[in-house]
């Protein structure tokens, strides 16, 4: 089994996940859990509830399929300790599709196949059949086109996008304007913004946050256009930052997320491709280091 509050790391962190634990809002099939130590829950087998609703998808989100979850219930059993001195580098990518994309404009960055213009239905259009369910890694607006990268991985989110792990994301910005030097500046030195978090199961006084944007490069490509490597990612972030000095966005392009490049492969909206031998080697070295820090919490007996 795994550790209760990993069911939900796809909307918590691990503190904010026992928290919930200890509010007791949690039930393990029908029975209220009201302390975090020691829970833990065996994938397709135990339900689990927050709030009385079922929290559905964790096995996927922490990567256990239903071929292997029977197995790694007997090697829990009787290997515990070879489990525990597992190396590393055994990071078991091959069962998981990673897939590039060049998202056009118009594209929302959903898996509800009820949404019009949903990314699963576009990049299906555009030649891409996957084998697995997929999902896109973060989100770009709507009239935002560029890179995403999907996935069937659920360790990835937790990889790349989670608090000191955030991997920098690069975008080419046209405003309505000429932009001067001061303006590059205070973009650079960060502005304070009112943005509001896409979480489920939130008010939006909750998901609302004003504070002022992390320092980030602003690089200028010309009279109206910059460059931008972001690290923190805040819902349109780019577009509220621009509104605060004045502008309007007019194109916002991404170029590049985690050191995986648009320009490698990808030429126009519509296109993908599978992750190639050097951007699968980033993948695994953000999943390494979450590894790595999950032995370190299993050590310390988080």
């Amino acid at each position: 089994g795994i550790r209760l509050n990993k069911v939900f790391k796809a909307t918590h962190s691990r503190r904010a996940a026992d928290k919930l634990i200890e509010e007791g809002r949690v039930t393990i099939n029908g029975e209220r859990v009201h302390e975090k130590g020691g829970y833990k829950v065996i994938p397709f087998r135990d339900v689990v509830t927050l709030d009385g609703k079922v929290v559905e998808g964790w096995e996927q989100i922490n990567a256990i399929s239903r071929d292997n979850a029977a197995d790694d219930v007997h090697q829990n059993n009787n290997n515990n300790k070879e489990q525990q001195q597992r190396p590393s580098n055994n990071l078991q990518t091959s069962s998981f599709e990673y897939v590039k994309y060049y998202k056009p404009i118009g594209v929302t960055c959903t898996t509800d196949l009820r949404v019009k213009d949903n990314i699963i239905d576009s990049i299906n259009h555009d030649g891409y059949i996957a084998r697995h369910r997929v999902y896109p890694v973060g989100r770009l607006d709507k009239e935002t086109s560029g890179l995403i990268i999907l996935t069937s991985d659920g360790r990835i989110v937790n990889a790349v996008l989670r608090g000191e792990r955030k991997q920098p994301k690069v975008y080419k910005v046209k405003v309505d304007g000429l932009l001067e030097d001061r303006h590059l500046q205070r973009l650079r030195d960060g502005i304070i913004i009112r943005t509001v978090a896409q979480r489920k199961g939130r008010s939006e006084e909750e998901n609302t946050l004003i504070a002022k944007t992390k320092q980030c490069k602003v690089e200028r490509i010309g009279p109206s256009s910059v460059e931008m490597t972001l690290v923190e990612g805040r819902n349109r972030q780019i577009r509220k930052m621009m509104e605060a000095i004045g502008f309007n966005v007019v194109k916002l392009h991404r170029v590049e997320f985690m050191g995986i490049k648009l320009s490698r492969g990808l030429t126009e909206p519509g296109d993908w491709n599978y992750l190639d031998e050097e951007e699968m080697n980033l993948v695994k070295a953000a999943l390494r280091s979450v590894q790595q820090d999950q032995e370190e919490d299993d050590g310390r007996g988080y």
